[in-house]
């Protein structure tokens, strides 16, 4: 039982359609229009990234300054959860 031939023609015209919308989305991308610029944002877009940047980097900044590491602050998932060591565990193991 093969396809019809209704179902032939409609997977070529897809497949065309597909091909053609392919061939115009990279020729567009690697040969643009001469009086076409490239996105660029405006002076007010920029500064508010740059906003959000340093908040996101102030607030890693306190993370990091906290003494121990991140994942010793979470809460273990489950009961075959692994504990990394630490520096404390492993002056322990040296004494004993």
């Amino acid at each position: 039982m093969g396809l019809t031939n209704a179902a032939i023609i409609v997977i070529v015209l897809v497949c065309c359609l597909a091909v053609t919308a392919l061939g115009a989305s990279l020729f567009k991308h690697y040969k643009p229009a001469e009086t076409e610029t490239p996105y660029s944002p405006g002076y007010e877009q920029k500064l508010y990234m740059a906003e959000v940047r340093a908040r996101g980097f102030e607030s890693l900044r306190h993370l990091s300054w906290g003494g121990r590491d991140l994942e010793s602050r979470h809460l273990p998932a489950g009961p075959g959860y692994y504990h990394p060591p630490t520096t404390e565990d492993n002056t322990k193991d040296e004494s004993s």
